[in-house]
């Protein structure tokens, strides 16, 4: 990927973390907020952001290299 490439992914990523943690605090104000199925969909969608973050937003120096089709060891991770 080209640099402008990796920039634009980046940005996606991160507007889809905030449109994450965006739609969890609608829920979270919501007269029903205190219901089982919405504090559920709250949960799912702080975790979805922090998973972006983890996945794709992390330091450059986790993400283990390109190894021409082979699966990833142990060795390769962080």
């Amino acid at each position: 990927m080209t640099p402008r490439e990796k920039a634009a992914f980046a940005a996606g990523i991160e507007t889809a973390r905030q449109m994450a943690l965006t739609a969890a605090v609608t829920i979270e104000v919501r007269d029903d907020a205190g219901e089982v199925r919405q504090r559920a969909a709250v949960a799912a969608l702080q975790g979805l952001a922090e998973g972006l973050k983890t996945a794709f937003l992390a330091s450059p120096a986790c993400i283990p290299p390109a190894n021409a089709g082979k699966a990833p060891t142990i060795t390769d991770a962080c």
